[in-house]
């Protein structure tokens, strides 16, 4: 059988209230917003209006993501599917603190730092590479939307690119934006 090219999207959650708050978020629940909500519908009308075909929406199962899929859901009627290893990354003794921490912005250096009761950058790349694996293999030739988060978008940033520590580190988008990313054919 031969093996294409095949395509996934990525969409990061909608606006949360720690978001609005400007705290670390990472593997603690943080509700949407309205505004998140309506970016997420929004996102969703975007995918009907330019007729971006994808097969099933794959969610974090933290509040914030779940909902903004709901949402998508809600005005594509695409299916969902939680995935547990969309979860954001636990970052210990800094969740629910301001997000301008120096002590924090340092520790995000060190790839194997667990944070203190968290979880390391090597660790969220292994569960997501192993996701990504997957979906690269799975020969069904479904297209799939991730919603989940912004360390996860790293991690899947670094899956398609190479990337230096720094750019891992501050590697970003916008609530509910969308990219796309292109597994390549195996060899």
């Amino acid at each position: 059988m031969s093996e294409r090219n095949h395509i996934l999207y990525f969409t990061r959650h909608g606006e949360s209230e720690w978001n609005v708050e400007h705290k670390i978020c990472g593997a603690t629940d943080s509700p949407l917003t309205e505004r998140g909500q309506e970016q997420a519908r929004e996102l969703g009308r975007r995918i009907v209006a330019e007729g971006i075909h994808i097969d099933e929406i794959l969610y974090s199962p933290l509040m914030r993501a779940a909902d903004t899929a709901r949402r998508i859901s809600e005005i594509t009627n695409i299916p969902l599917r939680e995935e547990p290893r969309l979860t954001e990354q636990n970052f210990g003794k800094y969740e629910g603190t301001p997000r301008g921490n120096e002590e924090f912005a340092a520790a995000k250096q060190n790839f194997f730092y667990h944070y203190e009761g968290g979880e390391s950058m090597a660790q969220i790349c292994h569960r997501v590479y192993s996701l990504l694996d997957e979906l690269r293999d799975d020969t069904s030739g479904k297209v799939y939307l991730l919603a989940a988060h912004t360390g996860i978008l790293r991690a899947v940033e670094s899956y398609f690119r190479e990337m230096t520590n720094e750019e891992f580190a501050h590697f970003g988008m916008e609530n509910c934006g969308l990219r796309e990313y292109t597994f390549e054919k195996r060899k």
